[in-house]
């Protein structure tokens, strides 16, 4: 007999707990195994119970939810959706805060007199229960990594470049990563880099603004026939697909998801394989399902370079493992070292293993 998938509902509210647990409960596969009104009761909770995953209120007493995430992530690892009811607002500080302390998943809370069928929660904590989860703590290397200087030496990537283009395919635990990446760019980095990020689409713009605040690249939502330029760094627009028609400029359109996604990583990589060849430098991602394996294949078809990044230090090994399963990956790369090795791709030398 399967075990059902158990969760541990945190919220403040007695009647947004109900109407989550409502909600979760409605799929017979899913029971809520507890549930907790604060930040230190939740952390309690979770060593006592163990459960699969958790949903996180934001604003409590006591502790509150992000920080009560972190300690969970740090401690007692476990998938966390944080839910919060007040994206306009909170989006920018939440979305930071919260990936930084490693939630997996953000959603918006619906208006309490909407009833269960609005959360459409059951099927997004059975998906997160299927994820293995990595200790999270923030600040501290994985052990043995090299010291990494705030910024990688400038200088060095001065004159031609083999890179014209970098495209970025990543979805569950992405944001942590994409964060590191884009903050360790220098600001001379001779190639655009283009991002494809599976997230909510209410806390997308929060995304933006988020890696912004620390990248020496402009940071900003792609728009339809956006020039492509070095120093920059565009990310697909919730709810439509980003390609490059013709070198040197996106479009953004309306369109059906492809394998479930929209937008398409495999999208964005086809038409950057299409119009840049062997200068582009495809890179996929953790995150669930295969979104970008088709796409990796068709820029090493056309002669460009494919990374991955490693088993140990993807949250979710599904579309890194497709890709390097399917052999289409040049290079395997720590999560923590990606940036550094998109510099050393520039400079025309391999990533460092």
């Amino acid at each position: 007999m399967n075990r059902k998938c158990q969760v541990l509902v945190v919220d403040d509210s007695p009647l947004c707990r109900q109407l989550i647990i409502d909600a979760i409960t409605q799929d017979p596969d899913v029971e809520v195994v507890g549930f907790a009104a604060d930040g230190e009761e939740a952390i309690r909770l979770v060593a006592e119970l163990k459960p699969q995953v958790i949903t996180m209120d934001v604003d409590m007493p006591v502790l509150d939810g992000l920080s009560a995430c972190e300690r969970i992530m740090s401690e007692l690892p476990t998938p966390i959706l944080v839910l919060t009811a007040d994206p306009q607002n909170q989006a920018p500080a939440l979305t930071h805060r919260a990936l930084a302390a490693g939630a997996l998943a953000l959603q918006v809370k619906p208006a309490l007199d909407a009833g269960p069928d609005a959360w459409n929660l059951a099927r997004e904590v059975k998906l997160l229960s299927t994820v293995k989860v990595i200790r999270h703590l923030r600040g501290v290397k994985r052990p043995g990594a090299p010291a990494v200087s705030a910024a990688p030496p400038e200088a060095a990537l001065s004159g031609a470049s083999p890179v014209g283009l970098v495209v970025v395919a990543a979805s569950t635990g992405g944001p942590q990563v994409v964060h590191k990446l884009v903050s360790e760019l220098p600001v001379d980095f001779p190639a655009p880099v283009l991002l494809v990020q599976h997230i909510n689409a209410a806390f997308a713009d929060s995304l933006v603004g988020w890696l912004g605040a620390s990248a020496r690249l402009k940071v900003r939502a792609a728009r339809d026939g956006d020039l492509l330029a070095p120093g920059t760094v565009l990310v697909a627009p919730p709810g439509a697909h980003l390609t490059i028609p013709s070198r040197g400029r996106v479009a953004v359109t309306q369109g059906v998801p492809r394998d479930g996604y929209l937008p398409s990583a495999s999208m964005l990589l086809e038409s950057a394989a299409k119009t840049y060849g062997k200068r582009v430098v495809g890179v996929i991602l953790t995150g669930m399902g295969t979104d970008g394996v088709d796409g990796l294949a068709a820029v090493r078809a056309a002669g460009g370079t494919t990374v991955a990044q490693s088993q140990e230090s993807s949250v979710v090994f599904g579309m890194p493992g497709a890709a390097i399963a399917h052999g289409v990956v040049d290079h395997v790369v720590h999560g923590d070292e990606m940036g550094r090795a998109l510099v050393r791709l520039a400079r025309g030398q391999a990533p460092s293993r």
